[in-house]
Protein backbone atom coordinates (compact mmCIF):
# COMPACT_ATOMS: atom_id res chain seq x y z
CA UNK A 1 0.00 0.00 0.00
CA UNK A 2 2.78 2.39 0.92
CA UNK A 3 4.42 1.53 -2.32
CA UNK A 4 1.25 2.46 -4.19
CA UNK A 5 0.97 5.85 -2.47
CA UNK A 6 4.59 6.61 -3.23
CA UNK A 7 4.05 5.85 -6.87
CA UNK A 8 0.99 8.06 -7.02
CA UNK A 9 2.82 10.86 -5.29
CA UNK A 10 5.71 10.74 -7.66
CA UNK A 11 3.39 10.66 -10.64
CA UNK A 12 1.43 13.71 -9.38
CA UNK A 13 4.61 15.61 -8.74
CA UNK A 14 5.85 14.99 -12.27
CA UNK A 15 2.47 15.93 -13.68
CA UNK A 16 2.33 19.16 -11.73
CA UNK A 17 5.85 20.09 -12.72
CA UNK A 18 5.13 19.37 -16.37
CA UNK A 19 1.94 21.39 -16.28
CA UNK A 20 3.72 24.32 -14.71
CA UNK A 21 6.42 24.15 -17.35
CA UNK A 22 3.83 24.11 -20.12
CA UNK A 23 2.07 27.11 -18.60
CA UNK A 24 5.37 28.96 -18.33
CA UNK A 25 6.16 28.23 -21.99
CA UNK A 26 2.69 29.25 -23.14
CA UNK A 27 2.84 32.49 -21.16
CA UNK A 28 6.29 33.19 -22.56
CA UNK A 29 5.11 32.58 -26.11
CA UNK A 30 2.03 34.73 -25.50
CA UNK A 31 4.19 37.57 -24.18
CA UNK A 32 6.60 37.15 -27.10
CA UNK A 33 3.86 37.33 -29.71
CA UNK A 34 2.15 40.20 -27.92
CA UNK A 35 5.37 42.24 -27.94
CA UNK A 36 5.71 41.95 -31.77
CA UNK A 37 4.50 44.99 -33.82
CA UNK A 38 4.90 46.49 -37.27
CA UNK A 39 7.39 49.36 -37.42
CA UNK A 40 6.14 51.83 -40.04
CA UNK A 41 8.58 54.08 -41.99
CA UNK A 42 7.82 56.72 -44.62
CA UNK A 43 10.70 57.59 -46.91
CA UNK A 44 13.04 55.74 -44.48
CA UNK A 45 11.85 57.82 -41.54
CA UNK A 46 10.15 55.85 -38.76
CA UNK A 47 6.73 57.26 -37.95
CA UNK A 48 5.52 54.75 -35.32
CA UNK A 49 4.28 51.21 -34.79
CA UNK A 50 0.99 49.47 -35.45
CA UNK A 51 -0.35 46.13 -34.43
CA UNK A 52 -2.17 45.39 -37.69
CA UNK A 53 -0.63 46.16 -41.07
CA UNK A 54 -4.10 46.38 -42.59
CA UNK A 55 -4.59 49.70 -40.77
CA UNK A 56 -1.84 51.25 -42.92
CA UNK A 57 -3.00 49.51 -46.09
CA UNK A 58 -6.55 50.78 -45.60
CA UNK A 59 -5.35 54.35 -44.98
CA UNK A 60 -3.27 54.39 -48.17
CA UNK A 61 -6.19 53.06 -50.22
CA UNK A 62 -8.43 55.76 -48.72
CA UNK A 63 -5.87 58.48 -49.50
CA UNK A 64 -5.52 57.32 -53.10
CA UNK A 65 -9.28 57.38 -53.55
CA UNK A 66 -9.65 60.79 -51.85
CA UNK A 67 -7.00 62.56 -53.90
CA UNK A 68 -7.92 60.80 -57.12
CA UNK A 69 -11.36 62.38 -56.71
CA UNK A 70 -9.75 65.75 -55.87
CA UNK A 71 -7.55 65.83 -58.99
CA UNK A 72 -9.99 64.00 -61.25
CA UNK A 73 -7.36 61.49 -62.37
CA UNK A 74 -6.02 58.07 -61.38
CA UNK A 75 -3.23 58.38 -58.80
CA UNK A 76 -0.66 56.09 -57.27
CA UNK A 77 0.91 56.51 -53.82
CA UNK A 78 4.46 57.75 -54.32
CA UNK A 79 6.00 57.92 -50.85
CA UNK A 80 8.20 54.96 -49.81
CA UNK A 81 6.31 53.13 -47.05
CA UNK A 82 7.82 50.13 -45.29
CA UNK A 83 6.40 47.86 -42.57
CA UNK A 84 8.91 45.68 -40.69
CA UNK A 85 7.75 43.22 -38.03
CA UNK A 86 9.79 43.66 -34.86
CA UNK A 87 9.63 42.82 -31.16
CA UNK A 88 9.06 45.93 -29.12
CA UNK A 89 8.37 44.95 -25.45
CA UNK A 90 6.31 47.50 -23.57
CA UNK A 91 5.72 49.47 -26.80
CA UNK A 92 2.11 50.48 -27.26
CA UNK A 93 0.83 50.58 -30.88
CA UNK A 94 -0.32 54.07 -31.96
CA UNK A 95 -2.33 53.59 -35.16
CA UNK A 96 -3.95 57.05 -35.15
CA UNK A 97 -0.61 58.87 -34.79
CA UNK A 98 0.92 56.70 -37.51
CA UNK A 99 -1.98 57.41 -39.86
CA UNK A 100 -1.67 61.16 -39.26
CA UNK A 101 2.07 61.13 -40.01
CA UNK A 102 1.52 59.12 -43.18
CA UNK A 103 -1.13 61.61 -44.29
CA UNK A 104 1.25 64.52 -43.64
CA UNK A 105 4.02 62.98 -45.73
CA UNK A 106 1.82 61.51 -48.45
CA UNK A 107 2.76 62.16 -52.08
CA UNK A 108 1.21 60.93 -55.30
CA UNK A 109 1.96 60.41 -58.96
CA UNK A 110 -0.07 59.93 -62.11
CA UNK A 111 0.39 58.95 -65.73
CA UNK A 112 0.33 62.00 -68.05
CA UNK A 113 1.40 63.14 -71.51
CA UNK A 114 4.18 65.70 -72.04
CA UNK A 115 3.49 68.09 -74.94
CA UNK A 116 6.67 68.57 -76.93
CA UNK A 117 7.30 71.27 -79.55
CA UNK A 118 9.91 70.23 -82.10
CA UNK A 119 11.17 67.75 -79.53
CA UNK A 120 11.41 70.30 -76.72
CA UNK A 121 9.33 69.60 -73.59
CA UNK A 122 6.55 72.08 -72.99
CA UNK A 123 3.92 71.13 -70.40
CA UNK A 124 2.21 67.90 -69.26
CA UNK A 125 -1.50 67.34 -69.85
CA UNK A 126 -3.78 64.56 -68.67
CA UNK A 127 -4.74 63.11 -72.05
CA UNK A 128 -4.61 63.54 -75.82
CA UNK A 129 -8.07 65.14 -75.84
CA UNK A 130 -6.69 68.03 -73.75
CA UNK A 131 -4.25 68.97 -76.51
CA UNK A 132 -7.05 68.69 -79.09
CA UNK A 133 -9.15 71.05 -76.98
CA UNK A 134 -6.31 73.59 -76.78
CA UNK A 135 -5.86 73.55 -80.57
CA UNK A 136 -9.61 73.94 -81.08
CA UNK A 137 -9.59 76.95 -78.73
CA UNK A 138 -6.76 78.50 -80.74
CA UNK A 139 -8.72 77.91 -83.94
CA UNK A 140 -11.84 79.56 -82.50
CA UNK A 141 -9.76 82.49 -81.24
CA UNK A 142 -8.33 83.17 -84.69
CA UNK A 143 -11.73 82.78 -86.33
CA UNK A 144 -13.24 85.35 -83.97
CA UNK A 145 -10.34 87.77 -84.44
CA UNK A 146 -10.10 87.66 -88.23
CA UNK A 147 -13.61 87.78 -89.65
CA UNK A 148 -16.45 86.42 -87.56
CA UNK A 149 -19.44 85.16 -89.53
CA UNK A 150 -17.94 86.17 -92.89
CA UNK A 151 -14.91 83.92 -92.36
CA UNK A 152 -14.75 80.16 -92.73
CA UNK A 153 -11.58 78.38 -91.59
CA UNK A 154 -10.67 75.65 -94.09
CA UNK A 155 -7.24 74.82 -92.69
CA UNK A 156 -5.65 75.26 -89.27
CA UNK A 157 -2.23 73.96 -88.32
CA UNK A 158 0.66 74.53 -85.98
CA UNK A 159 3.81 74.79 -88.08
CA UNK A 160 6.00 73.21 -85.44
CA UNK A 161 5.88 69.48 -84.66
CA UNK A 162 3.59 68.93 -81.68
CA UNK A 163 3.87 65.49 -80.09
CA UNK A 164 2.91 63.73 -76.88
CA UNK A 165 5.23 61.60 -74.72
CA UNK A 166 4.13 59.40 -71.85
CA UNK A 167 5.50 60.43 -68.47
CA UNK A 168 4.70 59.91 -64.80
CA UNK A 169 4.45 63.10 -62.76
CA UNK A 170 3.13 64.71 -59.63
CA UNK A 171 -0.53 65.62 -60.39
CA UNK A 172 0.27 69.23 -59.45
CA UNK A 173 2.41 69.36 -62.58
CA UNK A 174 -0.44 68.47 -64.95
CA UNK A 175 -1.91 71.45 -66.86
CA UNK A 176 -5.55 71.78 -67.83
CA UNK A 177 -6.50 72.95 -71.37
CA UNK A 178 -7.55 76.35 -70.00
CA UNK A 179 -4.05 76.76 -68.55
CA UNK A 180 -2.20 75.63 -71.67
CA UNK A 181 -4.25 77.82 -74.05
CA UNK A 182 -3.00 81.25 -72.82
CA UNK A 183 0.59 79.97 -72.84
CA UNK A 184 0.35 79.05 -76.52
CA UNK A 185 -1.69 82.14 -77.33
CA UNK A 186 0.58 84.61 -75.48
CA UNK A 187 2.95 86.69 -77.58
CA UNK A 188 4.63 90.03 -78.20
CA UNK A 189 4.25 92.72 -80.88
CA UNK A 190 5.70 90.37 -83.49
CA UNK A 191 2.50 88.29 -83.23
CA UNK A 192 4.44 85.10 -82.51
CA UNK A 193 2.66 82.69 -80.22
CA UNK A 194 5.06 82.38 -77.32
CA UNK A 195 5.12 79.89 -74.45
CA UNK A 196 7.63 80.27 -71.66
CA UNK A 197 8.76 76.81 -70.54
CA UNK A 198 11.39 77.32 -67.77
CA UNK A 199 13.78 74.91 -66.05
CA UNK A 200 11.36 74.03 -63.28
CA UNK A 201 9.18 72.41 -65.92
CA UNK A 202 11.88 70.49 -67.81
CA UNK A 203 11.65 66.75 -67.93
CA UNK A 204 15.01 66.28 -66.29
CA UNK A 205 13.36 67.57 -63.12
CA UNK A 206 10.96 64.61 -63.25
CA UNK A 207 13.44 62.27 -61.60
CA UNK A 208 13.01 58.77 -60.23
CA UNK A 209 11.30 58.63 -56.85
CA UNK A 210 11.52 55.53 -54.60
CA UNK A 211 8.47 53.34 -54.70
CA UNK A 212 6.79 51.78 -51.67
CA UNK A 213 9.04 49.01 -50.41
CA UNK A 214 7.53 45.52 -50.30
CA UNK A 215 8.35 43.60 -47.18
CA UNK A 216 5.82 41.28 -45.66
CA UNK A 217 2.87 43.13 -47.18
CA UNK A 218 2.63 44.27 -50.80
CA UNK A 219 0.77 47.53 -50.19
CA UNK A 220 1.39 49.24 -53.59
CA UNK A 221 3.89 48.68 -56.38
CA UNK A 222 3.91 51.88 -58.50
CA UNK A 223 5.78 52.08 -61.81
CA UNK A 224 9.44 52.89 -61.88
CA UNK A 225 10.77 56.31 -62.95
CA UNK A 226 7.98 58.07 -61.14
CA UNK A 227 8.21 61.81 -60.77
CA UNK A 228 6.04 62.49 -57.74
CA UNK A 229 7.47 65.19 -55.51
CA UNK A 230 4.82 65.59 -52.85
CA UNK A 231 1.19 66.54 -52.48
CA UNK A 232 0.24 70.17 -52.13
CA UNK A 233 -3.12 71.08 -53.67
CA UNK A 234 -2.50 74.79 -52.96
CA UNK A 235 0.88 74.92 -54.69
CA UNK A 236 1.17 76.96 -57.89
CA UNK A 237 2.35 75.21 -61.00
CA UNK A 238 6.01 75.90 -61.77
CA UNK A 239 6.98 77.96 -64.80
CA UNK A 240 7.78 76.40 -68.15
CA UNK A 241 10.76 76.72 -70.62
CA UNK A 242 10.85 78.90 -73.73
CA UNK A 243 8.97 77.53 -76.72
CA UNK A 244 7.84 79.36 -79.87
CA UNK A 245 4.72 78.21 -81.70
CA UNK A 246 3.65 79.51 -85.12
CA UNK A 247 0.06 79.05 -86.29
CA UNK A 248 -1.04 78.85 -89.93
CA UNK A 249 -4.68 79.56 -90.75
CA UNK A 250 -6.23 79.35 -94.23
CA UNK A 251 -9.65 80.98 -94.45
CA UNK A 252 -12.39 81.65 -96.93
CA UNK A 253 -13.28 85.29 -96.44
CA UNK A 254 -16.39 86.80 -98.00
CA UNK A 255 -16.26 90.54 -98.59
CA UNK A 256 -18.63 92.98 -100.25
CA UNK A 257 -16.75 95.62 -102.23
CA UNK A 258 -17.89 98.67 -104.15
CA UNK A 259 -17.69 98.98 -107.94
CA UNK A 260 -16.82 102.57 -108.94
CA UNK A 261 -19.13 104.25 -111.40
CA UNK A 262 -17.94 105.76 -114.68
CA UNK A 263 -18.56 109.35 -115.77
CA UNK A 264 -20.31 110.17 -119.04
CA UNK A 265 -20.46 113.63 -120.61
CA UNK A 266 -23.08 115.54 -122.57
CA UNK A 267 -22.48 119.01 -124.00
CA UNK A 268 -24.57 122.19 -123.99
CA UNK A 269 -23.81 125.19 -126.20
CA UNK A 270 -25.59 127.52 -123.78
CA UNK A 271 -23.19 126.77 -120.91
CA UNK A 272 -19.83 128.47 -120.70
CA UNK A 273 -16.65 126.45 -121.11
CA UNK A 274 -15.66 125.03 -117.67
CA UNK A 275 -19.27 125.16 -116.51
CA UNK A 276 -20.53 121.72 -115.55
CA UNK A 277 -24.00 120.63 -114.58
CA UNK A 278 -24.61 117.23 -113.03
CA UNK A 279 -27.50 115.46 -114.74
CA UNK A 280 -27.13 112.13 -112.90
CA UNK A 281 -25.00 111.85 -109.73
CA UNK A 282 -24.04 108.25 -110.40
CA UNK A 283 -24.12 105.36 -107.94
CA UNK A 284 -21.51 102.79 -107.02
CA UNK A 285 -22.27 99.13 -107.58
CA UNK A 286 -21.48 96.21 -105.29
CA UNK A 287 -19.86 92.84 -105.75
CA UNK A 288 -19.34 89.89 -103.43
CA UNK A 289 -15.82 88.46 -103.53
CA UNK A 290 -14.67 85.24 -101.88
CA UNK A 291 -10.96 85.26 -101.03
CA UNK A 292 -8.73 82.47 -99.84
CA UNK A 293 -6.57 84.14 -97.20
CA UNK A 294 -3.52 82.61 -95.57
CA UNK A 295 -2.35 84.02 -92.24
CA UNK A 296 0.69 83.22 -90.14
CA UNK A 297 0.35 84.15 -86.47
CA UNK A 298 -2.58 86.38 -87.39
CA UNK A 299 -0.69 88.28 -90.11
CA UNK A 300 -1.93 87.94 -93.68
CA UNK A 301 0.76 86.50 -95.98
CA UNK A 302 -1.26 85.57 -99.07
CA UNK A 303 -4.65 86.32 -100.65
CA UNK A 304 -6.28 84.79 -103.73
CA UNK A 305 -9.65 85.48 -105.37
CA UNK A 306 -11.75 82.32 -105.47
CA UNK A 307 -14.91 83.82 -106.98
CA UNK A 308 -16.76 87.08 -107.36
CA UNK A 309 -20.37 87.98 -108.13
CA UNK A 310 -21.91 91.34 -108.99
CA UNK A 311 -24.72 92.12 -106.59
CA UNK A 312 -25.63 95.52 -107.99
CA UNK A 313 -24.42 97.15 -111.20
CA UNK A 314 -23.02 100.70 -110.93
CA UNK A 315 -24.94 103.59 -112.46
CA UNK A 316 -22.83 106.13 -114.44
CA UNK A 317 -22.50 109.76 -113.47
CA UNK A 318 -23.72 112.07 -116.24
CA UNK A 319 -22.24 115.58 -116.47
CA UNK A 320 -23.18 118.33 -118.93
CA UNK A 321 -20.24 120.46 -120.04
CA UNK A 322 -20.49 123.92 -121.56
CA UNK A 323 -19.16 124.79 -125.04
CA UNK A 324 -19.80 128.53 -125.10
CA UNK A 325 -16.59 130.57 -125.25
CA UNK A 326 -16.02 133.25 -122.64
CA UNK A 327 -15.44 136.78 -123.96
CA UNK A 328 -11.82 137.43 -124.90
CA UNK A 329 -9.85 139.18 -122.20
CA UNK A 330 -7.02 141.18 -123.69
CA UNK A 331 -4.67 143.83 -122.35
CA UNK A 332 -6.36 146.06 -119.80
CA UNK A 333 -9.40 143.84 -119.43
CA UNK A 334 -8.55 142.47 -115.88
CA UNK A 335 -9.40 144.56 -112.86
CA UNK A 336 -7.24 144.80 -109.72
CA UNK A 337 -8.01 141.56 -107.79
CA UNK A 338 -8.42 143.09 -104.32
CA UNK A 339 -10.66 145.81 -102.94
CA UNK A 340 -8.18 148.55 -102.18
CA UNK A 341 -4.73 149.42 -103.42
CA UNK A 342 -2.38 147.21 -101.50
CA UNK A 343 1.35 146.93 -102.16
CA UNK A 344 3.09 144.63 -104.62
CA UNK A 345 6.18 143.50 -102.72
CA UNK A 346 7.12 140.43 -104.75
CA UNK A 347 6.76 140.62 -108.51
CA UNK A 348 6.65 138.13 -111.36
CA UNK A 349 9.80 136.14 -112.29
CA UNK A 350 10.83 132.74 -113.58
CA UNK A 351 10.89 131.52 -109.95
CA UNK A 352 7.78 133.41 -108.82
CA UNK A 353 4.89 132.87 -111.24
CA UNK A 354 2.63 135.65 -109.95
CA UNK A 355 2.57 138.83 -107.86
CA UNK A 356 2.14 139.16 -104.09
CA UNK A 357 -0.22 141.95 -103.05
CA UNK A 358 0.19 142.88 -99.39
CA UNK A 359 -3.11 144.12 -97.87
CA UNK A 360 -5.07 143.82 -94.63
CA UNK A 361 -6.34 140.43 -93.49
CA UNK A 362 -9.99 139.89 -94.46
CA UNK A 363 -9.99 142.30 -97.44
CA UNK A 364 -12.24 141.16 -100.28
CA UNK A 365 -10.60 139.27 -103.14
CA UNK A 366 -12.32 140.11 -106.45
CA UNK A 367 -12.83 138.14 -109.68
CA UNK A 368 -10.47 139.77 -112.22
CA UNK A 369 -12.93 139.07 -115.08
CA UNK A 370 -16.06 137.11 -115.91
CA UNK A 371 -15.51 133.38 -115.68
CA UNK A 372 -16.23 130.01 -114.07
CA UNK A 373 -14.68 128.69 -110.85
CA UNK A 374 -12.93 125.43 -111.76
CA UNK A 375 -11.13 124.77 -108.46
CA UNK A 376 -11.95 125.48 -104.84
CA UNK A 377 -9.53 123.74 -102.47
CA UNK A 378 -6.40 123.71 -100.35
CA UNK A 379 -2.68 123.03 -100.91
CA UNK A 380 0.13 122.85 -98.39
CA UNK A 381 1.97 125.67 -100.14
CA UNK A 382 -0.98 127.53 -101.68
CA UNK A 383 -3.24 127.42 -98.64
CA UNK A 384 -6.87 128.01 -99.58
CA UNK A 385 -7.01 128.94 -103.26
CA UNK A 386 -9.36 129.41 -106.21
CA UNK A 387 -8.88 128.95 -109.98
CA UNK A 388 -11.14 130.74 -112.47
CA UNK A 389 -11.38 129.99 -116.22
CA UNK A 390 -11.81 133.01 -118.51
CA UNK A 391 -11.64 131.34 -121.91
CA UNK A 392 -8.13 131.96 -123.22
CA UNK A 393 -6.85 132.81 -119.72
CA UNK A 394 -6.88 131.40 -116.20
CA UNK A 395 -6.52 133.36 -112.96
CA UNK A 396 -5.34 131.98 -109.60
CA UNK A 397 -5.99 133.40 -106.10
CA UNK A 398 -3.83 131.93 -103.26
CA UNK A 399 -3.52 132.11 -99.41
CA UNK A 400 -7.17 133.08 -98.82
CA UNK A 401 -8.69 133.02 -95.34
CA UNK A 402 -12.12 132.01 -96.68
CA UNK A 403 -13.94 131.42 -99.95
CA UNK A 404 -17.22 133.03 -100.92
CA UNK A 405 -17.78 130.88 -104.04
CA UNK A 406 -17.28 127.21 -104.86
CA UNK A 407 -16.36 125.04 -107.82
CA UNK A 408 -18.73 125.38 -110.78
CA UNK A 409 -19.95 128.87 -109.87
CA UNK A 410 -20.23 131.49 -112.64
CA UNK A 411 -18.69 134.76 -111.42
CA UNK A 412 -18.75 138.31 -112.77
CA UNK A 413 -15.91 140.78 -113.13
CA UNK A 414 -15.36 142.54 -109.77
CA UNK A 415 -17.47 140.03 -107.76
CA UNK A 416 -16.10 139.26 -104.22
CA UNK A 417 -14.97 135.65 -104.30
CA UNK A 418 -12.77 135.33 -101.17
CA UNK A 419 -11.07 137.17 -98.30
CA UNK A 420 -7.34 137.84 -97.96
CA UNK A 421 -5.51 135.57 -95.54
CA UNK A 422 -2.19 133.91 -94.80
CA UNK A 423 -2.97 130.20 -95.20
CA UNK A 424 -0.41 127.74 -96.57
CA UNK A 425 3.19 128.97 -96.88
CA UNK A 426 2.68 132.70 -96.34
CA UNK A 427 4.49 135.40 -94.34
CA UNK A 428 1.67 137.67 -93.31
CA UNK A 429 -1.67 138.37 -95.04
CA UNK A 430 -1.46 138.85 -98.79
CA UNK A 431 -2.93 137.69 -102.11
CA UNK A 432 -0.75 135.73 -104.50
CA UNK A 433 -2.34 136.37 -107.90
CA UNK A 434 -1.45 134.62 -111.18
CA UNK A 435 -2.54 134.79 -114.82
CA UNK A 436 -1.93 131.83 -117.13
CA UNK A 437 -2.52 131.41 -120.86
CA UNK A 438 -4.76 128.47 -121.74
CA UNK A 439 -3.05 125.71 -123.74
CA UNK A 440 -6.11 125.25 -125.97
CA UNK A 441 -7.72 122.48 -123.92
CA UNK A 442 -9.90 124.74 -121.78
CA UNK A 443 -9.34 122.15 -119.01
CA UNK A 444 -7.26 122.24 -115.85
CA UNK A 445 -5.54 118.91 -115.27
CA UNK A 446 -2.35 119.86 -113.42
CA UNK A 447 -0.92 122.86 -111.62
CA UNK A 448 1.75 123.74 -114.18
CA UNK A 449 -0.22 122.72 -117.30
CA UNK A 450 -0.80 126.32 -118.54
CA UNK A 451 2.02 128.88 -119.05
CA UNK A 452 2.15 131.73 -116.49
CA UNK A 453 2.61 135.37 -117.59
CA UNK A 454 3.16 138.64 -115.72
CA UNK A 455 -0.26 139.76 -114.43
CA UNK A 456 0.64 143.48 -114.28
CA UNK A 457 0.51 143.82 -118.07
CA UNK A 458 -3.26 143.36 -117.99
CA UNK A 459 -4.14 146.16 -115.56
CA UNK A 460 -5.09 149.72 -116.52
CA UNK A 461 -3.73 151.42 -113.40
Amino acid sequence: MRSLFRTLYNTSTYYLCGSALVIIVVLGLFHYWNSQVYVVSVDQLEVGVVEDAREVEGLIEDLIEEYSDFYGMDLEFAAEVSLIKDRRPNCEPEPEAVQERIREQASFMTEALMITVDGKPFVPVACEEDLDQVLESLKEEYAAATGGDSTKIIEFSVLEDLALEEIIVDPDYVFTPSEVFPLLKAGGDDNLLMADASSARKTQDFMHHPTITEYEYNLISPPENSAATGLNPEREKPGVGEVTVSVKVVEEVTEVESIPFSTEYDYDDNLLISEIEVKEPGREGQKEIIYQVERKNGVEVDRKVISEEVIQEPEPRVEIKGRKELPSTGSGRFIWPVRGKGTVYNGFSSRHTGIDIHIDHGTYVLAAADGVVTYDGYGNTQGKYLIIQHGEYWTLYLHNSEHLVSKGARVSRGQPIARVGATGRAFGPHLHFEVRIDDGSREWNSYYQHRPVDPQQFFNR
